[in-house]
């Protein structure tokens, strides 16, 4: 039986092959956002980052080594702005840098703001071995 976050990142390479055969007559401008698996350079713990990968038709894939991947709706709220749903409660963050290798994001954590920084993952990549 495969292990879920591999069939998640299989899902994930037939989406982003499949966006690559839109129409070449309608052109759609490249979010950096989109279609890159972004890992967590500098977690809270010493546990490694937290991976997002933002698809082009509004799914979030969040993954960790220790916790199980979930898929959440994400949408851009503004050029500089999105907003997921994790169970039920909208999480916002202002996009504060994007280009091809890394993001900043300041998410909106109750009344405080918590800087999140992430780069492109390196492939490839196994997470390591975690304690129980």
């Amino acid at each position: 039986m495969p292990h879920p976050l591999r069939a998640a990142l299989l899902a994930l390479g037939l989406s982003l092959a499949g966006a690559g055969a839109a129409s070449a007559a309608q052109p759609v401008a490249a979010d950096p956002l989109v279609g890159r698996v972004w890992v967590e350079t500098r977690p809270a713990s010493d546990l490694p980052g937290t991976m997002l990968v933002f698809l082009p038709d509004g799914t979030l894939l969040m993954d960790s080594c220790w916790e199980t991947y979930a898929l959440r709706k994400w949408s851009r709220t503004a050029p500089d702005a999105i907003a997921w749903d994790e169970d039920g409660a909208t999480i916002t963050a202002r996009v504060a840098s994007v280009s091809p290798t890394q993001l900043t994001l300041k998410v909106k954590a109750g009344k405080d703001v918590v800087e999140h920084r992430y780069a492109v993952a390196k492939v490839p990549y196994v997470c390591p071995d975690m304690k129980r």
